[in-house]
């Protein structure tokens, strides 16, 4: 079992760690509230607070025919009318991906359950697909409200629903598997990526599970799942050492209780979350804590998040933001939302996190893959338009980060605790004193100051 931090070590630093890790962050003050309330009714606190249902009203989305379809039903058109249309069609589609962006990214920011959208955005990367292939952004919406509804709750009813989520049928194409021409891609890619890990299952158990899923269809008109018993494969089928009539959501229940199915997504949790692979030892550690607790992802969470483990010296404000978190937590310590419109999604996107389009099947790299030379810089650069509050960004309040007359050293501590949690490192404390030394106390040079801060190697880590 993982180890409880002992209540002597419920710090402050301890409480800004989870709001860091477990969310997007918080001010000085949301950190000492949630220190105030005591380690475990905090963490309960996180994981249970409510969301009115109409605080982030959905984007009004309709599922499409697509192009090719669509060419199909309009037969009377011809090929330039036909053309036409395509465009016009993909015109709607970029505009509607755009608009689920800003929407997503503003409920991120803004929502009073921020523990929830960082799950969200963890199993967005796991069950990763892509509105590149996926093609339609009702599909893209209808998977991020899943994601939503089962991001902190077991695991088995999760999996059950990501094999019927009509963006993931899509995207691996299970559409038109059928008895006689299964889709063993789709059984592998959930075996290996999904739930298991790559090595723990045989050729066997992937071609028998992809006929457990023949049949699963998206629904026409209605972008729901419909399931064909015509093209099922309903005959015996061997896997994991069991026989029998085994439908899709039997294979999922199989696979869901396999030991190392639990040990796979309590270390993908662990790396999500602290920030680093845990080598075999902790893994099977991780794993044995989530099965005891029946693979309930929010149980789990906050065991982990409350354990000595979690707060060590090799796991605190050694992980690298994704662009989600770095833009996230920047408004956050700067106490604005972020840039309106398409510019939040844009600044993630030119950073690497393309939301509803991840890289591939294994969606995002963690740690060092999100920095580059030029990443870098970019960060650099866009923390200076987030502080000045130049174009659709807002601009802070510096009455609020850096009170007029504020003495040095009472400048550096407030700097420390606002952007790092901590006190400044001495060299960076150092270079703080000078700037302070040699500048006015105007409100440009208290902008550049926090720029500085924000363009340094230490900013880049939470």
């Amino acid at each position: 079992m993982l180890q409880a931090l002992p209540a002597n070590q419920w710090t402050p630093g301890a409480a800004a760690h989870i709001l860091n890790r477990a969310a997007f962050g918080g001010t000085p003050k949301e950190v000492a509230d949630l220190h105030a309330m005591g380690m475990w009714p905090a963490v309960e606190w996180l994981l249970t607070r409510g969301e009115e249902s109409d605080l982030f009203p959905a984007p009004a989305l309709e599922p499409s025919l697509g192009p090719a379809q669509q060419m199909q039903k309009d037969k009377s058109l011809d090929q330039a009318e036909k053309d036409m249309r395509r465009r016009e069609m993909q015109t709607a589609a970029r505009e509607a991906t755009r608009d689920l962006r800003d929407w997503w990214i503003t409920r991120m920011a803004a929502t009073p359950n921020p523990v929830r959208e960082k799950a969200v955005l963890f199993w967005h990367g796991h069950w990763a697909t892509s509105i590149q292939k996926v093609k339609d952004p009702f599909f893209m919406l209808q998977q991020n409200e899943t994601l939503r509804a089962r991001a902190l709750g077991p695991f088995g009813i999760f999996a059950r629903d990501m094999t019927r989520d009509p963006a993931m049928i899509r995207y691996l194409d299970l559409n038109s598997s059928k008895a006689g021409h299964p889709n063993e891609n789709f059984a592998r890619e959930f075996m290996e990526l999904f739930t298991l890990g790559e090595g723990h299952y045989t050729e066997n158990d992937i071609r028998e599970a992809a006929r457990a899923f023949t049949g699963y269809r998206i629904a026409p008109g209605t972008g729901g799942f419909r399931f064909a018993p015509r093209d099922h494969d309903g005959g015996s089928k061997s896997l994991f050492g069991k026989s029998g009539r085994f439908s899709g959501d039997e294979v999922v229940d199989l696979i869901v209780t396999q030991p190392r199915c639990a040990v796979f997504i309590a270390s993908k949790l662990w790396e999500f979350y602290a920030g680093e692979k845990p080598a075999e030892p902790l893994a099977r550690k991780l794993g044995g804590e989530y099965r005891r607790l029946g693979m309930d992802t929010g149980k789990f969470l906050a065991v982990m998040w409350t354990s000595e483990e979690f707060h060590s010296a090799k796991v605190v404000r050694r992980q690298i933001k994704s662009p989600v978190q770095w833009l996230l937590q920047t408004c956050r310590f700067l106490e604005v939302a972020p840039p309106e419109g398409p510019a939040a999604a844009n600044i993630l996107s030119q950073l690497g996190q393309n939301l509803f389009a991840p890289p591939n099947v294994k969606g995002w790299d963690q740690g060092r893959a999100w920095i580059s030379s030029s990443t870098l810089l970019l960060r650099y650069n866009l923390a200076g338009q987030l502080v000045r509050g130049d174009g659709p960004a807002q601009t802070p309040d510096l009455s609020r980060l850096l009170p007029d007359g504020t003495g040095e050293d009472a400048a550096c501590d407030l700097l420390g605790e606002r952007f790092f949690q901590s006190p400044l490192p001495p060299s960076l404390r150092g270079k703080t004193l000078a700037f302070l030394r040699e500048n006015t106390s105007s409100a440009r040079s208290r902008r550049d100051l926090i720029h500085l801060l924000m363009s340094t190697p230490d900013y880049q880590l939470t």
